[in-house]
């Protein structure tokens, strides 16, 4: 008897499983409820379909057995046809998506949380469990929602190779909701988190149908918390509570779904099923309940279709260095500029939490590089300085208003490396009036400080106008001064590793992660100018396209032997 990957089987001591690898020296790998295991294949027995056996018990030569046959086939049609398009999709499953596949859409109501690693395929995964339900005849309705960087990946990935014709949400997508609701009109839509979670947005996805199935990506961004003794729920987690009420089924995906906090995991826990478990801690004691609602695969366990490792061992070199006085000094400074404003925001309250925000993101862009939070500065003390000035024009002091305008002119020179001919001019007072624009609206709104996309979070601190350090722009003003002048001791170390690299091996091809835009365009300068001849691509938010250029330029024998990557990579 020979068994194909994804075939249901039964084994006597271990009941019904999937099998997820071929048939290897007389043992299959299946997966069962209990784990997977490799079965000797003489103690495995196929398990039939439910029509099958109705129709292998129909007596031979009758005219029912017939009509029986031609019933089943007449019902398979759909899911033949699924099968076919999968086939021609431009991508290999592996055994272990397959199992999810099979054990999700074999569940009713299906609300899970996929918290596989990176790289295991989530985008895959909800791509195949869609197109089984869509063959099923169990799904219609269906709304993804993603980080705004990630929107394009998913359109293409979901509908070049699985060919599942969604349609992207928003102002630059393909629909909008200006004239009519677009989430009771169209029934397979992508969208961004922050396009939905606005206010307008809200009332409409409460008007509109139900939905069949709601998916989260990056669903560690769905926070709630406990703030003095009281639940602190974000935008994003309203969101998913109102959707979570309007759906049938529900999928959170996140590969760091934990964040190191049983609270506000419990809470992410209970937008999937609110009395799963009473407590934190009954969950922290009954964890293995979890297993229930919740996958979660190492790159370890994953394997190709013939049982042999998908991923290669990682090894680790760590390489430690010391900060030079220069550095030491700047870092000090920094630090006591964190601390003052962590201490102002204990002692305030609905503001002290966005200003404990703002601080934590510039000790996160500190620990990317000195170069990211420097940048990150400069941007800062122009918008303050800006800030300042509108302040000056309300109280009529025209010649302190004009003076800091001058001087913010002058941080946009310097900043955009402009000199000071009338085309260039006309250029900074361009950018000026631009800046000011979006001060002044950001003054009339309420501003939210939560979790969101890294690649945004240089802008929103830069831009906080509404929380700010008594004397603020004066402390970075003396805070930027300190900056060292010479290339950082970490960004040297590297340099010295990818020589070494090269010395072995000039034509190695190298990945360079990092967090924030600052690093990664301090890195391809340098990396420049110290290796001209080596040549680096950048993937980073943005347009989907570009990052796909990016990508087959580094993959070509001939282009750049580096390539350096935001999370966007």
């Amino acid at each position: 008897m020979t068994y194909a990957i994804g075939q249901r089987v039964r084994h006597p001591q271990y009941g019904e499983g999937v099998v997820v690898a071929e048939l290897q020296n007389g043992f299959l790998r299946v997966f069962f409820p209990s784990g997977e295991r490799q079965i000797p294949v003489e103690s495995l027995k196929p398990v039939q379909d439910p029509r099958e056996v109705v129709i292998t018990q129909v007596a031979p030569g009758k005219a029912r057995q017939q009509k029986a046959y031609l019933s089943y086939l007449a019902h398979a049609l759909p899911l033949m046809e699924g099968a076919a398009a999968l086939t021609s999709a431009k991508v290999s499953l592996l055994p272990h998506q397959v199992v999810l596949t099979h054990r999700v859409a074999n569940t009713s109501p299906r609300r899970f949380l996929i918290a596989d690693e990176v790289g295991l395929g989530k985008t895959i995964e909800v791509a195949l469990i869609i197109r089984e339900l869509l063959s099923r005849g169990e799904l219609e309705r269906v709304l993804l929602v993603v980080p705004a960087g990630l929107v394009n990946n998913w359109h293409e990935e979901i509908n070049e190779v699985f060919h599942l014709n969604f349609e992207i949400f928003g102002r630059e997508g393909d629909i909008s909701d200006r004239r009519s609701n677009a989430f009771a009109k169209h029934h397979r839509l992508i969208a961004s988190i922050d396009t939905l979670k606005r206010k307008s947005r809200l009332k409409k996805l409460e008007e509109a149908p139900p939905w069949d199935l709601v998916v989260f990506d990056e669903a560690h961004h769905l926070s709630a918390y406990k703030s003095g003794g009281k639940l602190k729920k974000t935008q994003n987690y309203r969101l998913a509570e109102l959707l979570g009420k309007r759906t049938r089924d529900l999928l959170l995906l996140s590969a760091t779904p934990h964040q190191g906090d049983h609270y506000r995991f419990w809470m992410l826990i209970r937008l999937l099923d609110p009395t799963f478990f009473a407590s934190p801690e009954e969950m922290v004691e009954q964890r293995h309940r979890l297993n229930v609602i919740m996958f979660r695969r190492t790159k370890a366990d994953a394997c190709r279709s013939d049982g042999t490792p998908l991923f290669a061992r990682r090894e680790v070199h760590t390489e430690a260095f010391r900060m030079r006085p220069e550095e030491s000094n700047f870092y000090e400074a920094l630090k006591e500029y964190l601390l003052e404003g962590f201490d102002l925001a204990k002692r305030q309250g609905k503001h002290g939490r966005a200003i404990g925000f703002i601080m934590a993101v510039f000790q996160k862009i500190a620990a990317s590089s000195f170069a990211a939070v420097y940048k990150t500065l400069q941007k800062r003390l122009l918008t303050l300085t800006i800030l300042e000035g509108i302040e000056m024009d309300k109280q009529r002091e025209i010649e302190k208003r004009d003076a800091l305008f001058r001087e913010a002119k002058e941080m946009i020179r310097e900043q955009l490396n402009l000199g000071g001919s009338p085309l260039e001019t006309g250029q900074v007072d361009y950018v000026f009036a631009d800046l000011k624009r979006k001060i002044l609206k950001k003054m009339k709104e309420e501003e939210i400080y939560e979790e969101t996309e890294t690649s945004h979070l240089e802008d929103m601190v830069a831009q906080a106008v509404n929380f700010a350090l008594p004397k603020e722009r004066l402390r970075i003003k003396a805070l930027l001064k300190t900056f060292p002048k010479a290339l950082e001791t970490k960004a040297e170390k590297l340099l010295e590793a990818l020589g070494k690299l090269w010395q072995q091996n000039p034509q190695e091809k190298i990945v360079i992660f990092t967090t924030y835009l600052g690093t990664v365009e301090m890195l391809k300068q340098e990396i420049e100018r110290t290796f001209p001849d080596k040549g680096v691509a950048i993937i980073k938010g943005g347009d989907h396209s570009a990052k796909l250029a990016a990508e087959r330029r580094f993959r070509k024998p001939g282009g750049p032997k580096v390539l350096i990557c935001t999370a966007a990579g």
